[in-house]
């Protein structure tokens, strides 16, 4: 079987080159830094890796991006303007929020990394930081199996494999760049429930990215086509003012 499913798409920049690029294909990470030329930087270096990176300044918003999106890593700097970065890591586990977290800091002293690690911390970077290390710590993160999720998604005679970033149809691979495979899996994950236009943008885009007004009909549209062709047997229903939703084409038809 083909690991083809994610194939780049040149209109959207993606450059997928080792086994990590295509994994970080649809991973997005959350940056919590309240200084701009520190948050710049990590933000540039893992766009860079081909991921999908949302900067925040302050715990609190940090807090309900956290829970209300996906977040395959969250970085977070300790020394945040309105809360302890220590203090968001315990209130995130605390609410359950099991998505791994990098803390960064200028506090070099043992003591200081065993608490970060005892908060709920996954793994420790001192400020100042080499490049090449904050690559490896990311990398060494996004690797590590996450418990939360199975990675593979049925609908009909459609496979999403969350790991391998592959959709099979009848043990055929179908070849879907980076944001048709997000758009995929968001669907599958939410099989037979209405996915609202926002949630897709918030899902496919970060938070700074400048989404243009049909850009999601689009990628509806070419994910249906290429479905079609494919000889899936759900489809993507449209529900006009409502939302989007990954069902069977029997279930379509008598929805019809």
């Amino acid at each position: 079987m083909a690991n083809s499913a994610a194939v780049a798409d040149p209109a959207e920049g993606a450059a997928f080159g080792d086994g990590f690029a295509l994994a970080a294909a649809q991973a997005r990470i959350l940056v919590v830094e309240d200084d701009r030329d520190v948050a710049g930087l990590v933000g540039r270096e893992l766009r860079a890796l081909g991921l999908t990176v949302d900067v925040i300044g302050f715990a609190e918003d940090a807090l309900l991006a956290a829970r209300d999106t996906d977040y395959a890593l969250m970085v977070v700097d300790l020394g945040l303007p309105d809360r302890d970065g220590l203090d968001l890591v315990r209130e995130m586990r605390k609410r359950a929020i099991a998505t791994p977290i990098l803390m960064m800091t200028a506090r070099s002293k043992v003591e200081d990394k065993v608490s970060g690690l005892a908060s709920g911390a996954d793994d420790y970077l001192v400020k100042p930081f080499a490049v090449p290390e904050l690559r490896a710590r990311v990398t060494a993160l996004l690797r590590r199996p996450s418990p939360l999720k199975d990675s593979r998604l049925t609908v009909a005679n459609i496979v999403v494999d969350r790991d391998a970033l592959e959709a099979v149809v009848d043990g055929a691979s179908v070849p879907l760049t980076r944001k048709q495979f997000q758009l995929l899996e968001l669907l599958a994950r939410r099989k037979n429930h209405m996915t609202p236009k926002r949630m897709i943008e918030e899902a496919l885009y970060g938070y700074n990215d400048e989404v243009s007004g049909n850009a999601i009909e689009a990628h509806v549209y070419k994910l249906r086509q290429t479905l079609r062709a494919a000889g899936a047997e759900a489809e993507v229903e449209t529900r006009r003012g409502i939302g989007y939703r990954l069902v069977e084409r029997h279930r379509a038809a008598a929805h019809g």
